[in-house]
């Protein structure tokens, strides 16, 4: 009877985590979005649309797409625990006071 019930928890769980793989890939997707744009400006260039319902479209769409997209690469943001190293400096001019840094590396 456990056996049985090991199972048939398992392969719910597995079910499961195949859905939220899929909804979470299905969310971070922006190609249904894109299509939505292209089918709006196709109605635009019809004249089933106006100027101004295409542009509250477009920025609606544009809006989702960056959200996306920030979600995709996360914010760029620096903590007071990040350090930055490995500067190599090729020259310094010290009447100048001016250096050619090669490379920086976090």
């Amino acid at each position: 009877m456990f056996i049985l019930d090991s199972l048939l928890i398992g392969g719910l769980r597995f079910v499961l985590d195949k859905i939220v793989a899929a909804a979470e890939a299905e969310a971070t997707d922006d190609s249904s979005l894109r299509e939505e744009l292209l089918e709006a400006q196709m109605r635009l260039e019809l004249g089933e649309i106006s100027d101004e319902e295409f542009a509250e479209i477009e920025r609606d769409i544009l809006t989702r797409i960056r959200e996306i997209k920030g979600q995709q690469h996360g914010p760029l943001t620096m903590s007071r625990d990040d350090t930055i190293s490995g500067v190599e400096i090729d020259s310094f001019d010290s009447e100048s006071k001016k250096s050619d840094v090669r490379s920086l590396k976090h």
